[in-house]
């Protein structure tokens, strides 16, 4: 077992070690010995690293033992036994490459299925290649003719492969982008190796005698792999993840800097085996040209993707400046308009990122993306300028907006995520007719105001841009400003203020309680109901602030009638806000602590327009059920997740819709959703009564409550102190 301690002194004595026979190889007396001694130091290295780092993949680094044992054999007994130390040279050379196949298997075994189409065009992947192939061409044919030159030192044949191993390895090295300092230690120590080893092919002795020039060289490379070794970023060397990163388009064309060199060294090798000049001259050209057209296809991958949205691969906003330039340019004469410009946005997308998860949500982005482009086709531009924001630049014998709109969503999308199913995608758009003299800022502008007039107005449908759109759109951003204000404390935009409506009980129609609807008393626009400012605080974040303000007011009511003897509950409206507010119970309770009111008076209202999260609220919801306060389902029967919400929330109230308990709705349907709330133990109100056939009606199948303007409408509190309530329980 290796302790903390020996963790600390082993590499520091292994590494210092290094150093010191490295700079005793320079000199020509202690060379030998030194150059043995940093020999043996790298083969213990790997071994003291793997179990010093335990790295992931340890073979490798066996490998890396084994092929530096090999070449130590040969270091310390070749000039002694010439035969066994350039086997044992060669068999060291076998392992190596073995490693070097190891890592480009890693990378090519790795990478993704697309990468090549979607990074690379096919006549700029190939350059690279050809010129690899080529220069490895090149090296074959002088290995051949200087093994069969008869006054080539026998082993001279060895060097121009020594050359090619080189340049493949800083190939590798120059194309990756995330190497550790650990591999790249390792590239760089087999790069000096097969430096030595050409240089000492070339000079017919390949086993240098130790005194040797060139052993400085080699203890060079001996150094680099103990380095390689000791390093803590050893321990992921060898992983996948590391090899198969690519440098982008640009950074790729360094791998071809690596080969330039190559003609120039084979040429410099022994001049037995040299092919004719041309040969070298021709590689080199050749190797020049393909450099040429590797950067330039690099340089046309690079202008593309900066044109181009990097998720969906529509045009990004750089694109949509050049469409819409193009548009201009190529307009004919006299023609108005030229164009249309059209800016969508996807109807509740954050429903989806918060459902399902953004992965699904960017799988929903790339879907809309392929249906607008197929909706558009030739006729015009689809680009993302953001988030699940679209722009459309239309020619103007482009389809309409509209027909676009109702071609890309008139089908169900698939929505990817926890639970895959299809979804009816609703999306919202703004356009904006485009003349000569149209400029792409004012024309986005333009139809951002029409869009959100669509969001206001009637979701789904598009939208054409009107002068006087803009001042209502100006009113709106007022609105939303003097909203935060509000919620921020100041004074100077008016107060929320609460009106209430009687929910009483069926038989005897005394007052069972109140909901609290509020109301916000501006200084200049006067009182405004819920419907034009609750959207607005829900779209700006402040849901939640408002639904706090309430809460207290309404609370605070409540507490006051119960003081006096009054036993009326409160029942205050969450929003999606609240529901996904990981602080709602907390609030809830200090709202009771502060006012005094008893948990058991306080009525919870969730409804069911809104998707929500599967766990929105959910444990707040229980803690507060638990605590005593009621938690009723609003607006029931009017969403698609009834069920699953009387599942998942401790619900006891179902206050069924108006328009279930309207004239129109059958017996049979009222009698099931009675049936079915006493079967779960939960009481019913039914909204919207204003007729006395409708309550005679409703209190027949038993419902327990009711709410309309039978029995009043909504009236400041004090207003209802008149209307009988049910004593106070003792």
């Amino acid at each position: 077992m290796i302790t903390s301690r020996t963790r600390l002194w082993a590499p520091a004595a292994l590494g210092a070690g290094s150093v010191v026979a490295l700079l005793l190889s320079l000199l020509p007396a202690t060379r030998p010995a030194a150059v043995v001694s940093i020999s043996v130091l790298a083969v213990l290295a790997p071994l003291l690293g793997i179990a010093l780092h335990r790295p992931g993949r340890s073979l490798p680094w066996l490998a890396a033992a084994g092929m530096l044992t090999g070449w130590a054999l040969s270091i310390a007994f070749g000039g002694r036994w010439p035969v066994p130390g350039e086997a044992a040279q060669d068999a060291g050379t076998v392992i190596g490459l073995g490693l070097l196949l190891h890592m480009f298997a890693q990378h090519v075994r790795t990478q993704p299925a697309d990468r090549r189409t979607r990074e690379r065009a096919a006549w700029g992947r190939r350059a690279d290649q050809l010129a690899l192939l080529l220069l490895v061409g090149s090296a074959a044919a002088q290995v051949i003719t200087t093994a069969h030159a008869d006054s080539a030192p026998p082993s001279a044949w060895w060097a121009p492969v020594d050359v090619v191993l080189a340049a493949v390895l800083l190939r590798f090295a120059f194309s990756r982008a995330r190497l550790t300092p650990s591999i790249r230690l390792v590239i760089a120590g087999g790069v000096t190796a097969a430096g030595y080893d050409a240089a000492a092919a070339t000079s017919g002795i390949r086993l240098q005698p130790l005194e040797s020039w060139l052993s400085v060289i080699w203890a060079v490379s001996m150094a680099l792999f103990v380095a390689a070794a000791l390093h803590p970023s050893m321990a992921t060397a060898f992983r996948s993840s590391e090899l198969r990163r690519l440098r982008p388009e640009s950074g790729r064309v360094l791998g071809l800097v690596a080969l330039a060199p190559v003609p120039l060294a084979l040429a410099a090798l022994h001049p037995s085996g040299r092919l004719p000049w041309p040969v070298y001259l021709g590689t080199a050209c050749v190797v020049a040209v393909l450099a040429i057209v590797r950067g330039s296809q690099a340089l046309r991958s690079s202008e593309g993707h900066a044109g181009r949205d990097p998720l969906t691969g529509l045009a990004n906003r750089r694109g949509l400046q050049i469409a819409f330039d193009e548009l201009l340019l190529t307009a004919r004469p006299g023609t108005e308009p030229v164009g249309r410009l059209a800016l969508l946005d996807l109807d509740d997308f954050k429903d989806v990122n918060d459902t399902h998860g953004h992965e699904a949500g960017d799988h929903l982005l790339c879907a809309v993306g392929e249906r607008l482009s197929a909706a558009v086709g030739t006729a015009g531009t689809v680009a993302r300028s953001g988030g699940d924001e679209f722009v459309l630049v239309l020619h103007p014998d482009a389809p309409s907006v509209a027909d676009v709109v109702a071609t890309a969503f008139g089908a169900p999308l698939a929505v990817h995520g926890p639970l895959r199913r299809t979804s009816l995608v609703r999306c919202s758009a703004g356009w904006v007719p485009l003349t000569a003299a149209s400029q792409l800022s004012l024309a986005l502008a333009d139809a951002d105001i029409a869009l959100y007039v669509s969001k206001g107005t009637h979701r789904g449908a598009a939208t054409e841009f009107a002068p006087v759109q803009r001042a209502d759109v100006l009113a709106q951003i007022g609105l939303s400003e003097d909203l935060g204000r509000l919620v921020a404390g100041h004074d100077d935009v008016g107060e929320l203020t609460l009106v209430v409506q009687p929910l009483v009980d069926l038989r005897s129609r005394a007052v069972l309680g109140v909901e609290a609807l509020v109301r916000w008393q501006h200084p200049t626009r006067g009182l405004l109901l819920p419907d034009t400012f609750l959207p607005v605080a829900e779209a700006q974040g402040h849901g939640a602030a408002v639904d706090t303000l309430v809460l207290r007011q309404a609370c605070a009511v409540a507490a006051g009638w119960a003081a006096r003897g009054l036993d009326r509950t409160v029942s205050v409206n969450l929003g999606r806000s609240s529901m996904v507010d990981p602080d709602l119970a907390d609030r809830v309770r200090d709202a009771l602590a502060t006012t005094g009111l008893a948990p058991r008076l306080l009525h919870l209202e969730i409804t069911e327009h809104d998707q929500l999260p599967v766990d929105a609220g959910v444990q707040a919801l229980r803690e507060l059920a638990d605590l005593g306060v009621a938690i009723s389902l609003d607006d029931f029967g009017t969403g698609y997740t009834s069920l699953a919400y009387l599942q998942r929330y401790p619900i006891s109230l179902l206050k069924l819709d108006r328009s279930i308990t309207g004239a129109d709705a059958g017996d049979d349907l009222i009698a099931g959703i009675t049936s079915l709330a006493g079967i779960l133990g939960m009481a019913v109100l039914a909204e919207g009564i204003e007729t006395e056939e409708q309550h005679a009606r409703l209190a027949g199948f038993g419902i327990d409550s009711g709410q309309g303007w039978l029995y009043g409408r909504p009236v400041p509190a004090e207003q209802l102190d008149a209307r009988p309530a049910v004593p106070l329980a003792s």
